[in-house]
């Protein structure tokens, strides 16, 4: 059995700015209206697999975290990373850097802010918030991060 919840009717989004280094078009610092969508694979246990509310609040909590701020992947071997009061962020092999408040910052412990990065990112997130809170019946998760209406990247997870 499984439950799914879209993202954009559940609204279950954020919005955040970002880059790709050295990418020519997302090279640009630009923003997105981010949608997470969540199906939940499992055994039913009483009446559900999981509540819907259970797994809305993980992922708010989540999106909560990300939204209205600048995203930076704090693993990223293209950025030098100052973080002295405010966040300086310097592309290698580029003459861009960025100089930023340091409460508009969000690190991620990723090496990208793509679609597919942040999918891992919420991914990894639910599953822990799960395993914490003993959905011990869950088997697997997927997850989808839309930037935009009809674009995004996928994942899955075993628990």
């Amino acid at each position: 059995m499984f439950i799914e919840i879209d993202g954009w009717m559940a609204k279950l989004r954020f919005s955040a700015c970002h880059f790709i280094p050295n990418h020519p078009k997302c090279g640009c610092l630009h923003g997105h209206t981010y949608a997470i969508s969540v199906r939940i694979e499992g055994e039913q246990v009483g009446e559900f697999i999981i509540d819907f509310e259970q797994v809305k609040g993980i992922v708010n909590t989540i999106c909560d975290r990300l939204d209205h701020r600048v995203l930076i992947a704090e693993q990223d071997p293209r950025l030098r990373i100052e973080k002295k009061g405010s966040v300086s962020i310097e592309i290698i092999e580029s003459e861009k850097k960025y100089v930023l408040p340091s409460e508009d910052v969000v690190f991620l412990p990723t090496r990208s802010v793509s679609a597919e990065d942040l999918c891992k990112y919420f991914t990894s997130g639910i599953a822990t918030a799960l395993k914490s809170n003993g959905a011990e019946n869950i088997t697997k998760i997927h997850v989808r991060v839309d930037e935009g209406i009809g674009q995004g990247a996928g994942c899955e997870f075993e628990m």
